[in-house]
């Protein structure tokens, strides 16, 4: 049987792949569980976990995973285990969760509407109160909260004191599901009275005071120190004069106490911890989530704008220095004209991952270019050279870092959904207009260096569902969980079913799932070979034969997937 890895000839690059991507499941495996506190937070950051208690955290899970099961009205769970049935099923083991119980895990920590909780259990700790408990932590809505907490009475209490000091008046447990639909909280951090109190609706505040901070403002100051155009687009009048008041205030002093009054506020606090989530959800914030809007926040927020838009003034429409390093960022505008928009963007069916993306880029919009002359097409090739090249460098060296343990502590599955919106954003301008997609080659290089860690994620599980297909593929594709029914594949994906006897609903259904399950391994073998071959794993053995056969095997797919099963009765 042909292994994933098999597929790399340099034996020392497949080794530093194998060793890499072990690392990266348990990476993956402590980070998940300490999100939800079945393992101490610093379990994540210091990388250490006992296996006893490893073990114990993982049994504690599923336990609380079959509960949350157990009662379907109490949340969507089940909408969840169903999607994750397409994955291969495996044996439990004591030392990890299977893929499944990773894709569930990850889509309940999520924070873009995946898992809609109805109600809680009272004085108790449960799955559902963890994952509440959470989202409240995320926001840094009550300090001494954590998911490992009973919810009693005085857990509701703190709660809901957290939800009426940022005006939410709906009750705890529907601001916990607010905390994780990016949208409907960009809307409500618009509309709330509390957070639009004053100024703040429109601009909230933040200091750069670090040495680093200090460099960014130079770096920063040509484009964000215009009063006139910031100030020109704040809706309110009221806010448009106080910032003016703060720019011309002749007090240094008085202007620094002032705008320190305003970044130690309630309004402001939330504001700007929702902006850290949003970029960190997104993956261009990749620290740890805190009090302080620092540099590295700011330098997530610039990338942000910068990508988005063409516009090269934007930026100073949205954040604008006011001078002992502190700046005001226009909120208002910042949701409403760039996050809003993103967050109710679908992501086109052609860009189901962010390797497609690139591939997009960097393959198809390239070559079914008509309208360009010759000289733009020799730019476009070499542009997008240029960036497989870059691509391939740093695969290999988000590599070396995890096998040398110097890899920076991210919650990196958080932000392969937002990363995928806000990618797609890029593709809206693209309609064949060569300049644009120049453009949009420079916009990747920005950003790449952020995206790595999850494009080396996609590998990984590429790897893993490879060989899957590969089995399916090259093994005897026959499928019959059931005594009732059996489909047998030919090489070119026709399938012939038999039933054998009247087969039961549930029969019906385990056999449709079977046959899912293979399906979903198929297309990550498809892009596998498509994609990452071409371009991911290149560097590591040269332009070789089995290159093409692999490409065949992808045409053949591509083939197998859009025809019908035929049906015999037998």
């Amino acid at each position: 049987m042909i292994e994933a890895f098999d597929v790399i000839e340099n034996t020392e690059v497949r080794k530093e792949f194998s060793e890499a991507f072990d690392k990266l499941d348990h990476i993956e495996l402590i980070q998940l569980l300490s999100d939800l506190k079945y393992l101490p937070f610093k379990a994540f950051e210091d990388d250490f976990v006992d296996e006893t208690e490893l073990a114990n955290a993982i049994a504690r899970f599923r336990l609380e995973y079959q509960n949350a099961l157990a009662l379907p009205e109490a949340s969507n769970i089940n909408d969840i285990r169903k999607a994750s049935e397409a994955i291969e099923s495996e044996l439990l083991t004591s030392d990890k969760l299977t893929r499944r119980e990773q894709f569930v895990i990850r889509e309940i920590v999520g924070l873009d509407n995946e898992l809609i909780i109805h109600e809680v259990e009272i004085d108790a700790c449960t799955l559902l109160s963890r994952v509440i408990l959470y989202r409240y932590r995320i926001y840094d809505l009550h300090k001494n909260v954590v998911p490992n907490q009973r919810v009693t009475d005085t857990v509701i209490k703190k709660l809901q004191t957290s939800a009426k000091e940022i005006g939410f008046t709906q009750g705890w447990l529907a601001l916990g599901n607010l905390l994780a639909d990016q949208e409907a909280l960009s809307v409500f951090c618009l509309e709330s009275k509390v957070l639009s109190k004053h100024i703040f609706g429109h601009c909230i505040f933040i200091e750069l005071l670090s040495k680093e901070g200090n460099k960014l403002i130079h770096k920063l100051d040509p484009e964000i120190d215009s009063k006139g155009l910031f100030t020109r687009n704040i809706d309110s009048k009221v806010a448009r004069k106080h910032i003016r008041d703060l720019a011309d205030h002749k007090n240094s002093d008085t202007k620094i106490a002032q705008v320190g009054v305003h970044i130690k506020g309630i309004p402001n606090r939330f504001m700007r911890r929702m902006l850290q989530v949003k970029l960190w959800t997104v993956g261009l914030y990749q620290r740890k989530l805190d009090h302080d809007f620092g540099p590295l926040s700011t330098e997530a927020l610039v990338e942000y704008i910068q990508t988005i838009t063409d516009n090269k003034r934007e930026l100073g429409r949205i954040l604008f220095n006011l001078g002992d390093y502190q700046c005001a960022i226009n909120i208002h505008r910042l949701l409403t004209e760039h996050f809003i928009p993103v967050e109710q963007s679908s992501i086109h069916e052609n860009h189901s991952s962010v390797s497609q993306i690139y591939d997009f880029v960097l393959e198809d919009k390239a070559s079914h270019i008509k309208t360009a002359k010759q000289k733009q097409k020799r730019q476009l090739e070499k542009e997008s050279e240029k960036l497989k090249k870059t691509l391939e460098v740093d695969l290999r060296a988000e590599s070396d870092t995890i096998n040398k343990g110097t890899r920076i502590k991210v919650r990196q599955y958080k932000a392969k959904k937002g990363i995928l919106k806000f990618f797609s954003k890029l593709f809206r301008f693209i309609k064949n207009v060569v300049k644009k997609i120049l453009e949009l080659f420079k916009k990747l290089f920005n950003v790449i260096k952020k995206s790595i860690q999850i494009i080396y994620s996609e590998i990984k599980e590429a790897f893993q569902n490879f060989r899957y297909g590969l089995k399916f593929l090259f093994g005897k594709r026959i499928i019959n969980p059931t005594t009732a029914i059996t489909t047998d594949y030919d090489f070119d994906f026709d399938g012939i079913t038999m039933i054998h006897k009247k087969p039961t609903a549930e029969e019906l259904q385990t056999h449709t799932t079977e046959v899912k399950k293979y399906s979903s391994a198929l297309y990550p073998t498809l892009n596998f070979v498509r994609i990452v071959i071409t371009w991911g794993i290149r560097f590591a053995t040269g332009p070789i034969g089995w290159v093409k056969i692999l490409v065949s095997i992808a045409k053949l797919f591509r083939e197998m997937l859009t025809k019908e099963v035929k049906i015999r009765l037998v």
